[in-house]
């Protein structure tokens, strides 16, 4: 704690405080209805966690070729594992969600302590024991924060570990079997030479969202730039928009493709139960409904014929993703489904992929 410089301190005990009202708010889902925020806000600096990723990377990163450096989203932090994985010895990872730099940090942390079932155990449970394993593997800042949580946590509740479980890493869970064959690093082989080589790689947080990144990576170049699917939070139901779609098609070409080096890749998007096929069905739907779709939150009977049939706000800005980069050399890549997503095709999602040539 001592390496801690008076502006990481104060830094990491807002966090802390910043994460007892999310969790107290968690707690009182009321909360969030009556101040309006929403997991879909790109712009909340202290959001819930994720503690598993919701994408298949086992397909997408086979297109990267041979990456050395890679700007990634932190999200739960398994794109930086996987990453890392896929030979990356340098990682940048950006978020909005300023608690992303210690839930990454665990992770990293965890895989670095435990053995591959324990570390399973760990990310069902956050079980307190295995807890105090990871501890002497945390950057200082991190173990300022997470030794201090578990700590006032304690304090309150019997079960510190379960306040973590159900009200800070709030998102779905996966199966674990899901888990492990969307996520490459997870195959026990790569686990073990992650274990041997993650201390040697450098992991750099950037606070920031999508469109605030290019002032903070000015002179830097990557082999692969992931945006997973954040244009979701930036096109969000109500108000899905073509304007919206193209902003963040110039935004990817005009700011982000110039720190692209030669031969590197850039993740678009990733697109959840989509095909080109089903855009066409959509498009057809969208005109002979004149422009009905089905919003988020909960739906109606009726509604739910319309559902079932993917005519739904996330698929209208899929939809006119596709549409704004007509003109662009982007690549298709079918991945494996995970659970998301709503069309009359759920067999598989879509990687959207732009490579310089």
């Amino acid at each position: 704690m001592s390496n801690l410089t008076n502006y990481q301190i104060k830094k990491t005990k807002t966090a802390i405080d910043e994460t007892l009202k999310l969790i107290f708010k968690n707690q009182n889902p009321l909360l969030s209805i009556i101040s309006g925020t929403s997991s879909f806000s790109n712009n909340l600096q202290y959001d819930s966690l994720y503690s598993n990723a919701t994408e298949d990377m086992a397909t997408y990163h086979k297109e990267f070729n041979n990456p050395k450096s890679f700007l990634t989203i932190g999200a739960s932090g398994e794109q930086v594992i996987n990453a890392i994985n896929s030979g990356a010895e340098y990682v940048d990872f950006y978020d909005s969600n300023l608690l992303c730099q210690y839930s990454v940090s665990l992770k990293i942390a965890a895989i670095k302590a435990l053995s591959y079932e324990d570390y399973f155990k760990f990310y069902e449970t956050f079980d307190y024991f295995l807890f105090q394993k990871i501890v002497p593997y945390l950057d200082d800042e991190a173990k300022y924060y997470w030794t201090n949580l578990y700590q006032i946590l304690g304090t309150i509740s019997p079960n510190p570990s379960s306040i973590l479980t159900n009200l800070l890493f709030v998102y779905k869970k996966l199966d674990k079997q899901l888990i492990i064959k969307i996520n490459p690093y997870l195959n026990p082989h790569n686990y073990e030479k992650l274990k041997k080589i993650i201390s040697s790689i450098k992991v750099n947080f950037i606070p920031s969202d999508l469109y605030n990144l290019p002032k903070h990576i000015t002179n830097k170049k990557y082999d692969v730039i992931n945006c997973s699917n954040i244009y979701e939070y930036i096109n969000y139901s109500p108000n899905v928009t073509l304007k919206k779609a193209q902003i963040y098609r110039d935004f990817i070409i005009d700011k982000l493709y110039p720190h692209l080096n030669s031969n590197g890749t850039i993740l678009v998007s990733y697109l959840y139960a989509w095909s080109r096929k089903l855009k066409d069905d959509f498009d057809k739907m969208y005109q002979e409904t004149n422009g009905y779709v089905v919003k988020t939150g909960a739906i109606s009977l009726e509604e739910y014929y319309y559902y079932l049939n993917g005519l739904t706000t996330q698929n209208l800005a899929y939809s006119y993703l596709l549409e704004a980069f007509h003109n662009d050399p982007i690549e298709e890549i079918p991945t494996n489904h995970v659970q998301f997503g709503q069309s009359k095709d759920m067999s598989h999602d879509l990687a959207l992929i732009l490579r310089k040539k």
